[in-house]
């Protein structure tokens, strides 16, 4: 993820529907290189009186099957999640290991099998707080990663999944989403021209008004959005749909 798409992440936040933060995070999961990818909290493997939240998922074939085969029970990125907060690598491809530890060989073969389904390299990152027990966004795809490629990779998912759950959390908890803010006519028109790329001058000369107009305009917007940062207001504004990019 390039440093500029920070505004893209940012739009995480904004977003006002589940479907709406969905689509986000599959395009920022795609930029990155992911084709699949899992927002759940509160799993059912510690305290199954809760209620489970999950937005996403990987191909429901493999759904389907994960649980046929009772996978859950011996999945270690379910145990990883649930008492660690750092990253889990899933690991790579490798030959059915040595002895009969019928948990070894159910867990080697849950990621044999997953590959087969599309999933040959995941990372997972655990999640905690913000009102939820635990849980975890898993990022998952068809090709391999190399240590030079996980450098890489770890850190960006690692942010991405701190947007993800600060958003995210709010519709597991029902909690209800702040108002839209009211923007005048001009300052929406200044954010609008804004997000195109023009230049306070140049939007100035474009709906006739000065440069200092234009640059009070966009500080009342970015004050309403509670941002401070003019590609913040812009990505702001995007995300609550009242600006076209």
């Amino acid at each position: 993820m390039r440093a500029h798409d920070l505004d893209q992440l940012e739009a995480l936040l904004g977003c006002s529907t589940p479907a709406m933060l969905a689509q986000a995070i599959a395009k920022s999961a795609s930029d990155i290189g992911f084709a699949h990818w899992m927002y759940a909290l509160d799993l059912p493997v510690v305290d199954e009186r809760r209620s489970q939240y999950m937005l996403g998922g990987y191909p429901t074939r493999w759904v389907e099957h994960y649980f046929a085969q009772d996978y859950l029970r011996v999945d270690p990125v379910i145990e990883h999640c649930h008492a660690r907060t750092t990253p889990f690598i899933w690991p790579a491809q490798q030959e059915r290991p040595p002895g009969t530890d019928p948990h070894s060989l159910s867990v080697w073969r849950m990621f044999r099998e997953a590959a087969d389904f599309g999933l040959r390299c995941g990372i997972t990152i655990p999640v905690h707080g913000l009102g939820c027990s635990w849980g975890l966004v898993s990022f998952s795809a068809d090709t391999s990663l190399t240590p030079t490629d996980l450098n890489e990779t770890v850190p960006k998912l690692h942010l991405l999944t701190s947007y993800i759950h600060e958003s995210g959390h709010r519709f597991a908890r029902g909690e209800p989403l702040p108002a839209t803010p009211h923007l005048t006519p001009r300052e929406l028109e200044c954010l609008h021209w804004a997000a195109g790329g023009k230049t306070s001058w140049e939007i100035g000369r474009l709906i006739g008004v000065s440069e200092r107009t234009v640059v009070f305009h966009m500080q009342n917007a970015s004050r309403k959005f509670g941002v401070t940062a003019r590609q913040q207001a812009i990505a702001r504004g995007i995300a609550l749909g009242l600006i076209n990019p």
